[in-house]
């Protein structure tokens, strides 16, 4: 499965919400973002079958040009992890 995050920043904050899901999260770096992104769909897929691997993809929401209020940092990565179940 590939969840696919539009990023942005805003405020001081980077966001990021997965298109056609409901999955919606922030931090204060970019390193907080992508921890938190992980954490979010982890948690959105718990559910999901043991092994099936869950691929996310970040990209910029939009690719206009910068403001004074947003860095010029453009980011895209690509992270496979798979749900496990948990043991008695």
């Amino acid at each position: 499965m590939i969840v696919e995050f539009k990023t942005y920043f805003c405020d001081g904050w980077w966001g990021a919400h997965a298109t056609g899901h409901s999955i919606y999260t922030q931090g204060k770096t970019v390193g907080d973002l992508i921890d938190n992104i992980l954490e979010a769909t982890e948690l959105h897929f718990e559910e999901i079958e043991n092994g099936e691997p869950i691929t996310i993809i970040t990209a910029p929401e939009s690719l206009t040009e910068p403001t004074s209020d947003m860095p010029v940092i453009r980011f895209e990565y690509r992270v496979d992890i798979t749900r496990q179940t948990t043991g008695c």
